[in-house]
């Protein structure tokens, strides 16, 4: 296989791997509450920080930040996993319900174990092979496009729920939290190490533009008259949803970690994802996944990755307080609307940042 193929599929299953519920159905919600111009706001930093991670690390930086951050990034991923499960559940629950004639929480617990099973297994598969299988799914998600109504589809608001301020109160936790999230994430951190030394990373550049594909997807399909009930876009979300669990478990049991460390972090993803889908199937549990990537994980990334160093007390400590500050600032202003507070949810760990660095511990 030459090497433009296999930066071509890298930067395709790369794609695959980030095309969370986030990226499938959070404009949903983000155009509810801010219209387009909330779509943008956190498209562009999505795609930007995610698609320089690439660039801005080096590959040794790669391999020393994955051996320093190693439990924290695979409970990113055991986090992923979860969240994936619980949408699996959430919104697949009622389609499976109905359609069968069966209880709503035995179809909720059918959707969530028929996508763990599946991604449990495909993260058997040697890593090449599940890769080269994720590219194939980018591909295979790009035919929904062929599936839409083009002729009637709904537009876009430039207005939501809430005003022109609490979109400026909000902003900089979007652009903090989506710039900064990738540096958890062991998928980034492999396609960055794989890449060949000396040789640019142009897989990230694919990543960036098949990325914004599937995110121009989502709006579409989420604006055309059938939504979320469209055969094509439910076996589009099925399958990323499999491809995307699968990559991660995957990554977790590839890290340095303990056998036993592994299999609890995945163990505990299943069990997360099925509770939350089957006890709390409702946008405030979407929406407070979806602040660990707004603002607690970024807030890791921001103390551990840029500045200082490998964990130690200190850096622990610091990132229990700047958690316990953050977490209450973020919930209140994804359930109830950013408010003067919001800007906080930044500051805080910026803050913390100044006060806890010191001199990287050499590995």
């Amino acid at each position: 296989m030459t090497q433009r193929v296999q930066t071509v599929l890298s930067g395709l299953a790369l794609a695959t791997s980030s095309t969370w519920c986030i990226g499938k159905f959070a404009p949903n919600v983000i155009e509810q509450i801010f219209g387009w111009p909330g779509i943008l706001a956190f498209a562009i930093p999505n795609i930007l920080g995610c698609t320089l991670f690439g660039y801005l690390r080096s590959r040794e930086r790669a391999f020393d930040e994955t051996r320093n951050h190693g439990f924290a990034m695979a409970c990113f991923s055991a986090a992923t996993v979860a969240y994936q499960l619980f949408f699996a559940g959430w919104l697949g629950g009622p389609v499976v319900a109905e359609a069968m004639a069966s209880p709503l929480s035995d179809a909720t617990v059918l959707c969530v174990f028929a996508v763990g099973a599946a991604a449990l297994a495909l993260a058997l598969l040697p890593r090449p092979a599940l890769w080269a299988l994720a590219a194939l799914g980018f591909v295979a998600s790009l035919t929904t496009f062929a599936f839409l109504p083009w002729g009637k589809m709904n537009p876009l608001p430039a207005t939501g729920e809430h005003s022109l301020a609490q979109r400026g109160f909000v902003l900089p936790t979007i652009v903090f939290g989506f710039m900064l999230s990738p540096n958890l994430d062991l998928t980034f951190h492999r396609a960055r190490q794989e890449v060949p030394e000396g040789r640019k990373p142009t897989n990230f550049l694919v990543f960036g533009l098949g990325f914004a594909t599937m995110l121009l997807l989502t709006v579409c399909y989420l604006k055309s008259p059938q939504g979320l009930t469209n055969p094509a876009v439910r076996a589009h979300i099925i399958l990323q949803l499999v491809l995307t669990s699968a990559l991660h478990i995957s990554e977790i049991r590839g890290t340095l970690l303990g056998g036993r460390t592994r299999a609890i972090l995945i163990f505990s993803a299943i069990v997360v994802g099925l509770c939350a889908a089957r006890f709390a199937p409702s946008k405030d549990t979407y929406l407070r996944f979806l602040g660990l990537y707004g603002l607690v994980f970024p807030a890791y990334a921001a103390l551990a990755l840029k500045t200082v160093g490998s964990p130690c007390l200190w850096t622990l400590l610091g990132r229990v307080v700047v958690g316990a500050a953050v977490v209450p600032i973020i919930d209140d202003a994804f359930l109830n609307g950013p408010g003067l507070s919001a800007p906080l949810a930044v500051i805080l760990p910026l803050a913390a940042v100044a006060l806890f660095t010191r001199r990287p511990r050499s590995t």
